[in-house]
């Protein structure tokens, strides 16, 4: 039963799925707010217009309102915010280079918590004159930093983390929380069929920094050495045309397949029969088009950079290369090997496993649990007070130290899995010294043989998915 004395919950972002232009964050924004509509909460998207949608739609189950372009809607949003001030319960501010800065139209006691999907200093000089794009990174950083003050911020990857610490110096204590994936095949009933010859796909907006050109002329390098080798582009975007001309030139037209507006269904199709995905991109938040092609049983070899180094585990799911290696040379070796069939099989079933850790509904659960901490931590009177950290720990219990009925005590994020004599607790957020104190309070006694650890990479994602 939806509470409609609850006010809404408001997520705001630049763009909506039905957006021309619509990448991840779209898909992002679109998942928490329909599965917040699903757990009873009156939920408004406001974003910009888009030709052909009415300014007011029910989509999945909330509420979307269009005003604007691309840069008036941000204007538009914080009037709203301010009209509708005293109904906003919550407001989930996305940022895709510039936030919303919400906290200025809002009652200081409504919490906002900065959806931080992507670091974009480095990235406003590919779109904008230099004049525009100080100002870009000058209301990421500095501005950002003075309106948000100690809010909570959502990065969805270690590396989105560290860039809001050490590139936007941002100060509220900030939270890993991956997004899950989206696909359209039914796995549960379909086995994908690789290609008989090898084949490349890579998938995403065909935009600059996404650097699809190196992926092209990495396939046209692998062409005398693998003369039967494929490309499928799969996506739309300004370089469009660009990229068609560079394939001509490189002579690799009749392999490289252009698909900017095929359907999911044919995407997935094509994602599912490749041997491997190839991301160029100079740097991602998270990497949900990685977390796809695992789904759909596709490696992927990518640069290690900021997100794709989370999303990627190396020899698990696909592979990390450094900067100064050529895409073709670390590519050669890997499609040498996916030649046999069984260790194609085998990486499918290891793709698809780390993609199941990854899941929309845990999302958003740990951003409405951060919803809940936050309201309780304005409402005190010295709100800039708190005992969170950056630092989270892996707790290793000897199971006969567990005593029954612990489990409720610990906060919504902390995650436990058992082995055979053990349990193991991430603990979210906290130091070692903070967690051992929770241990203390639920219960367990150290006899000296509790183990902690600061947690690794890894450890911050798959425990926060499942």
């Amino acid at each position: 039963m939806r509470d409609d004395t609850s006010g809404y919950v408001v997520v705001a972002n630049w763009r909506d799925l039905d957006h021309p232009q619509a990448g991840g964050a779209e898909l992002v924004c679109d998942e928490v707010a329909a599965d917040l509509a699903r757990r009873g909460h009156r939920v408004v998207l406001l974003t910009s217009s888009v030709a052909g949608r009415p300014r007011e739609e029910q989509v999945h189950g909330y509420t979307v309102r269009r005003r604007g372009g691309r840069f008036t809607v941000y204007a538009w949003a914080l009037l709203w915010l301010l009209l509708h001030r005293r109904s906003v319960r919550a407001v989930i501010d996305s940022q895709n280079g510039i936030p919303f800065f919400s906290p200025l139209a809002v009652r200081r006691s409504t919490p906002c918590l900065l959806l931080l999907h992507h670091v974009h200093q480095d990235q406003f000089a590919l779109y904008f004159p230099r004049p525009v794009a100080a100002v870009g990174r000058f209301l990421e950083s500095t501005v950002s930093r003075a309106v948000y003050g100690t809010r909570t911020v959502i990065a969805v990857s270690p590396s989105t983390r560290q860039g809001a610490r050490e590139i936007l110096q941002l100060r509220g204590e900030v939270k890993i929380v991956p997004p899950g994936w989206r696909v359209s095949l039914d796995l549960a009933t379909s086995s994908p069929v690789k290609t008989d010859h090898p084949s490349v796909v890579s998938v995403g907006r065909l935009v600059p920094h996404k650097r699809t050109g190196m992926t092209i002329e990495a396939v046209a390098a692998l062409r005398a050495t693998v003369p039967d080798i494929t490309l499928d582009v799969v996506g739309g975007g300004t370089e469009l045309e660009g990229l068609k001309r560079l394939a001509a030139d490189l002579g690799v037209d009749d392999i490289v397949t252009f698909r900017p507006h095929c359907s999911n269904e044919e995407r997935d199709q094509v994602v599912a029969a490749s041997w491997l995905c190839v991301n160029a991109s100079e740097g991602e938040g998270w990497g949900i088009s990685v977390i796809e092609a695992n789904a759909l049983g596709t490696p992927v070899v990518a640069y290690a950079r900021p997100g794709l180094r989370d999303s990627i585990q190396h020899g698990t799911n696909g592979w990390l290369i450094d900067d100064a290696q050529p895409l073709a040379e670390a590519a050669a070796p890997l499609l040498a090997e996916l030649a046999a069939p069984a260790h194609r099989a085998a990486l499918a079933a290891a793709c698809h496993g780390w993609a199941l850790n990854f899941t929309w509904s845990a999302m958003t659960g740990r951003i409405w649990s951060a919803v809940e901490q936050e309201t309780r931590r304005l409402s005190l009177p010295h709100p800039e007070r708190r005992t969170g950290s950056d630092v989270s720990t892996v707790v290793r219990v000897p199971a006969e130290l567990v005593p029954v009925d612990w489990q409720p005590r610990l906060r919504h994020g902390d995650v436990v899995s058992t082995g055979p004599g053990w349990v193991e607790v991430f603990l979210a957020n906290a130091d070692t010294s903070a967690s051992a104190a929770v241990m203390r309070r639920v219960g367990i006694v150290d006899d000296g043989r509790i183990e902690y650890r600061v947690a690794r990479r890894r450890d911050h994602l798959a425990p926060l998915a499942g």
